[in-house]
């Protein structure tokens, strides 16, 4: 090859679609005027991160931008990962939510119908103008994707249906923070969750797939559920040790708890591998709210007698205890 000669140009797209990930999109557009090769490069790129321009003083200006970014995209183009980094830090224009809060959820959904497998949406304070205390509020319909698998969600709102994730079957890292939760919460397949998050919700539901558990780390970030009052444990494996945490974890951090609703399905064998130690608390506390404990299974046996321990330990007197051995339905 002679000398001088564009070498990059000759690489392959994905090479070159793998080293624009790595740039925020107000980097990676101008490089269309390097040469003819890169021309319509950026408009197929799998991963989307969308952050200020610092040059930028026009907020009208910053919405069309992201608007063709995502309308001007190859049509059947896989978008792998959408990044939407709205950092106070990174614009030097007044405060644009909630006036631009369409645009905002647009590109979210957008980013859902491209079948993005990671999404990720964070605001900060300093993007909402003053008078404004609620964070960016998503659609209140629900969320549904058979591709997504992590969600990262920072200073947003979410209402009732937004909160069923029940249509999502693949995702399995949710994360929310600084987010202000408004109805109750439905996971099924989740691998990692950021209780953090849900540390103001009165009501949650919380489905383990069976394949599945929360890890211990999940754990050792538990916040304290100051608001909860109702929990619902669904397909919930107390025979497993991990599980056993969860409920201890649960108690120990839900000071008003007043309904308590596990649903023991059969164990899966594929679960048995996963078991870990169950470890005894050995913080005394009394959950003096919990008034109905309601345990849906398919018979009485020696899971059912383990969680009858647990809830004694803690106060819980046995004769508040419904056990339903028929009619397993979903819901608290």
């Amino acid at each position: 090859m002679a000398s001088g000669a564009d070498r990059i140009s000759a690489l392959p797209d994905e090479i070159l679609h793998h080293v624009m990930s790595f740039l925020p999109m107000h980097e990676v557009v101008p490089t269309s005027l390097l040469a003819r090769r890169w021309l319509d490069l950026w408009k197929s790129a799998p991963s989307l991160h969308v952050t200020g321009v610092k040059d930028c003083d026009n907020a009208s200006w910053f919405i069309q931008y992201v608007d063709n970014l995502l309308l001007l995209r190859h049509a059947g183009a896989c978008l792998d990962s959408f990044y939407l980094d709205l950092n106070e830090c990174d614009f030097g224009f007044e405060p644009f939510l909630p006036t631009y809060e369409g645009h905002v959820n647009m590109w979210f959904r957008i980013a859902l119908l491209c079948q993005a497998r990671v999404i990720s949406l964070c605001t900060t304070y300093g993007i909402y103008d003053h008078h404004w205390d609620q964070p960016l509020q998503l659609p209140n319909v629900p969320i549904i994707s058979q591709h997504l698998k992590i969600l990262d969600l920072q200073r947003v709102t979410l209402k009732k249906s937004t909160l069923d994730f029940s249509g999502c079957p693949t995702l399995v890292d949710l994360k929310m923070k600084e987010c202000q939760i408004q109805g109750n919460v439905r996971m099924n397949a989740l691998r990692s969750l950021l209780l953090k998050g849900l540390s103001q919700v009165t009501e949650l539901e919380l489905s383990v797939d069976s394949t599945v558990f929360i890890v211990n780390r999940d754990l050792k970030l538990c916040p304290m559920f100051c608001k909860l009052k109702t929990l619902f444990l669904s397909a919930w494996c107390p025979g497993v040790a991990a599980d056993l945490n969860v409920l201890t974890c649960f108690l120990q951090h839900s000071p008003i708890l007043e309904k308590l609703v596990l649903q023991l399905p059969k164990v899966s064998k594929d679960r048995v591998g996963t078991e870990r130690s169950y470890k005894q608390s050995k913080q005394s506390f009394i959950c003096s709210h919990l008034k109905i404990v309601d345990i849906k299974c398919d018979g009485v046996d020696w899971r059912v007698q383990k969680t009858l321990e647990i809830l004694s330990t803690y106060g819980v007197p046995l004769e508040q205890v419904n056990i339903q051995q028929t009619g397993m339905s979903s819901g608290p």
